[in-house]
């Protein structure tokens, strides 16, 4: 074998010859390429696993929420059913308290005005009775439906002879306070029916004047006044009190 030639004076490097192997570097990086994508794989199939455990207990308390949602919304729609029926409950009674409270004012009224009849009737007809002429009667006064409105009555009657027809008219004034001051306000100005301060009398026996009022905001009625004049052949002027008493 023959020696390979040097160069004197020049350092020598050792050579190593080694087998050419090509198939060697390919199957390393084959290897690490799989056992990347077993470490890939590996992952993948623990998240996937996770991911399933996490989405079944989100599925659970989701059907959980559903039925607490589904049982909150029947006692919901039990209870408006209910608050329907109590609404309806409470419509009726009032309409039959409304209903009896009205028939109860009425047989108050009619049994109010027979007995003024029978008094007005007494009083004509009793022969002692030592009062002639123009008498202010009975004043009723009643609730409504309204706080502030009040149905009046008046009777103005004729006693002692009745040949002479009574021709006149009256005043009628009510009394009360308003700011802390104490005032009068003529029946024109709150009645609905009335519209002149003298109101017009002309009776041979009685004479009733009635109709509805309106009391003003932040008026407190304390009594009513009333002046009748007769101008006829039995010239008289009465006047009477009375008390804001409301039935």
């Amino acid at each position: 074998m023959s020696k390979t030639p040097t160069v004197k004076g020049s350092k020598q490097l050792r050579m190593i010859v080694i087998p050419y192997r090509p198939w060697r570097k390919a199957g390393m990086r084959l290897g690490v390429l799989t056992l990347i994508l077993v470490i890939g794989a590996g992952f993948y199939f623990f998240g996937y696993g996770q991911g399933v455990l996490l989405n079944g207990d989100a599925q659970v308390e989701r059907d959980q929420l559903l039925i607490q949602v589904d049982d909150m919304t029947g006692q919901m729609n039990a209870l408006q059913q209910d608050l329907i029926n109590s609404e309806q409950a409470s419509t009726v009674d009032r309409q039959a308290l409304d209903e009896v409270q009205g028939t109860l004012m009425n047989l108050r009224e009619s049994i109010a005005q027979l007995e003024e009849d029978v008094l007005f009737y007494k009083q004509i007809m009793s022969p002692e009775n030592s009062e002639n002429g123009l008498m202010i009667g009975q004043l009723d006064l009643f609730n409504t439906e309204e706080s502030n409105r009040i149905r009046y009555r008046l009777e103005l009657r004729q006693v002692g002879s009745n040949d002479n027809l009574v021709s006149g008219y009256a005043n009628v004034n009510i009394l009360g306070t308003q700011d802390r001051q104490e005032i009068s306000i003529p029946l024109r100005s709150l009645a609905l029916d009335e519209s002149q301060l003298d109101i017009k009398l002309q009776f041979r026996y009685f004479q009733n004047i009635q109709g509805d009022l309106v009391l003003p905001d932040g008026f407190d009625p304390l009594g009513v006044q009333i002046m009748a004049v007769d101008e006829g052949n039995n010239e008289k002027t009465v006047q009477k009190s009375f008390a804001w008493v409301v039935e």
